[in-house]
């Protein structure tokens, strides 16, 4: 039986694949057929992730990496190519800080280190995998970025947070049609609300009223993870062939009120 979803001997980055939406779409990856390379600045995380993998038989190759340090991931991507031994047909720009300020608390450094990560990572990332030597020009290739809900709606003391996914989505839209050229396609996923480490520590700084309140924003209640990665997952397999330059809202109805 022919399974659309299989990414049966693609190669595939993930970056934040320590944790949350990046640990599961590495799980679900890999139980699809993938061959990874998994970026996270917890190298710990990575060594209980790969240890964790099962359903596949694909090579995993992981490497940690400060992505604020942008230098760095030309020669990461390159040196993890060798290893995995063929060259890259998907990637999932996973990693991301929060930011939880108010403008008037909110300092220059601050602001430009959720971009720098959330989204400058990113561009660089997809600069150096639609590089001549980066993905496999012989076969389609997908680039998934992960934006938010916060990309699409205002939220109040989420200035910088929202303003580096808000430019996910544009840059998403510029490069989907720059590098159909290339034959590469170019989506991003807008989550609502997961339970995740990052936004169990978002919850944290509120009073306890917070998270009934978030799960009243949403129709269907809070998401999974799993719920983001089965959304990436069909953007990177030959399902999605057809699908470039667009923005999968997966936020349980929360855009739709």
């Amino acid at each position: 039986m022919i399974n659309p979803m299989s990414l049966e001997g693609k190669s595939i980055i993930i970056t934040g694949a320590a944790s949350g939406i990046g640990k599961e779409c590495a799980e679900l990856c890999y139980s699809l057929g993938a061959n990874l390379l998994l970026l996270d600045l917890n190298k710990e995380g990575l060594l209980a992730v790969k240890d964790s993998l099962n359903g596949g038989n694909g090579t995993v190759v992981i490497r940690d990496i400060d992505l604020a340090d942008l230098d760095s991931i030309k020669s990461v991507l390159s040196d993890a190519k060798s290893e995995l031994g063929c060259s890259y047909n998907g990637l999932v720009h996973c990693a991301g800080i929060p930011s939880v300020l108010p403008l008037r608390a909110l300092s220059n450094e601050q602001f430009e280190r959720v971009m720098r990560i959330n989204t400058e990572a990113g561009l660089v990332l997809a600069k150096c995998f639609s590089s001549n030597s980066g993905h496999d020009t012989g076969r389609q290739a997908s680039i998934v970025f992960i934006s938010s809900v916060y990309g699409v709606v205002g939220s109040a003391a989420n200035v910088a947070y929202a303003t580096s996914k808000a430019a996910i989505i544009g840059m998403t839209k510029s490069l989907a049609i720059e590098l159909v050229k290339k034959n590469i396609r170019v989506n991003c996923v807008a989550p609502g609300f997961i339970q995740t480490k990052m936004a169990n520590g978002i919850s944290s700084m509120f009073d306890n009223d917070y998270s009934e309140k978030i799960e009243e924003m949403h129709p269907l209640g809070w998401g999974e993870a799993i719920d983001i990665a089965n959304a990436i997952a069909f953007l990177l397999s030959d399902a999605s062939k057809w699908t470039t330059g667009a923005v999968f809202n997966v936020d349980g109805g929360f855009t739709a009120q």
